[in-house]
């Protein structure tokens, strides 16, 4: 055997000893995926007067349905119905608002519909569970018009005031007829004082 030929075995034998601990190495595992969520989209529906709704048929299980709705103001009233659609079976919901393990409303169906009715800025998330997979579901997302509060003006025309104003000004007439009566009592008995001092 050569010298080169050494060489090249040496280079060779050395390269397959650093490769034997890679080989040994286990494959990473993988991560599992997150769980998807779903932006709901209300839409005018038929038979809904006012507002809009948007309605979600699927199957649960314990892992989960996710769903996100969004664009709301406070002035917007929001109704969130669940049902199973075998009566009996029970299907969870919980709603949250920013961390999608704190809900702020969450129950349980119990075979009959589950309801809740909320107000809120921007956007909340919903989670629909069941414990046996599978499970069959409806949810019913409505949102409803904004709903802007009626305030009576603060600032009264004279002429509205001067209509408004008989009461108060018989009021003042009244104050000032309790006061003169005030006052002559106060006299008279400053005078009965007077008199039982005189010798």
């Amino acid at each position: 055997m050569t010298r080169s030929t050494r060489c090249v075995f040496a280079v060779f034998w050395l390269a397959g000893l650093l490769a034997l601990p890679s080989l040994a190495q286990e494959p990473p595992s993988e991560e599992p995926a997150p769980p998807s969520i779903t932006r709901l989209d209300p839409q005018p529906m038929a038979g809904i007067k006012t507002g809009r709704a948007v309605v979600v048929k699927g199957e649960t299980g314990p892992d989960g349905h996710r769903f996100m709705l969004d664009g709301l103001t406070s002035l917007m009233p929001v109704t969130v119905l669940l049902r199973p659609v075998t009566r009996g079976e029970d299907v969870a919901m919980s709603l949250s608002k920013y961390a999608w393990n704190q809900p702020l409303r969450d129950g349980e169906t119990d075979g009959d519909v589950l309801k809740f009715r909320i107000r809120t800025e921007a956007e909340f998330q919903i989670t629909v569970t069941a414990p046996e997979p599978g499970t069959a579901y409806r949810l019913l997302v409505w949102v409803g018009d904004e709903v802007k509060p009626t305030m009576a003006p603060i600032v009264v025309k004279a002429s509205e005031f001067g209509a408004a104003s008989g009461g108060v000004r018989w009021g003042s007439v009244a104050l000032w007829i309790v006061a003169a009566l005030l006052l002559a009592i106060v006299g008279l008995l400053t005078l009965m004082l007077l008199k039982r001092r005189k010798p």
